[in-house]
């Protein structure tokens, strides 16, 4: 989003929250802007309406993330995640992991080899398993969420902070 789009956002928000201390100055522009500036213009168009729709305060930069997060992202149930899993086990069978791992959603996926693709198609306390798959999926699927609200360039930031702490400790190991 061009800064000049987010200007046109922010002249509407203004105009319908008019308080001095919503986006007083110039300084304060330019903190929204750098965080705002990832999301497309017509996702943070319909974050703003639906805030505005919802909301008798000015929102915070974190509403209007997690709306556009709301907006953009699919977001899958454990329900339909674990019958996903049950239609694999099924179709591929204990012996075909890789090819039923291939065709699950990526969080899916990552819950499923947590405990075992093996072990779900082998279980003998069919309701524990899922039980257990839903504790995580829930888990994974929160912080996915709240990795998802933080801007591009502030998760490539953190990402590379914790690279180099890695190597650090890696050094300090080895």
């Amino acid at each position: 989003m061009t800064k000049e789009e987010f200007n046109t956002l922010v002249m509407a928000m203004k105009a319908v929250y008019p308080s001095a201390n919503f986006i007083p100055d110039k300084a304060a522009f330019e903190i929204w802007y750098e965080m705002m500036a990832d999301i497309s213009y017509n996702a943070l168009s319909i974050a703003i309406k639906v805030h505005i729709s919802n909301n008798k305060f000015p929102p915070t930069i974190a509403d209007l993330r997690e709306l556009c997060s709301n907006i953009s992202g699919e977001q899958t149930d454990y329900g339909q995640a674990w019958q996903e899993v049950m239609k694999s086990v099924q179709r591929w069978g204990m012996y075909r992991e890789e090819q039923a791992l291939e065709n699950m959603d990526p969080l899916t996926k990552q819950v499923v080899q947590r405990l075992g693709f093996r072990s779900i198609c082998t279980s003998e306390n069919i309701t524990a398993d899922r039980a257990n798959f839903r504790m995580i999926f829930e888990e994974l699927s929160s912080r996915e969420k709240t990795n998802n609200q933080v801007p591009q360039k502030l998760r490539e930031q953190i990402e590379q902070i914790r690279n180099n702490a890695m190597k650090k400790l890696e050094e300090n190991n080895g």
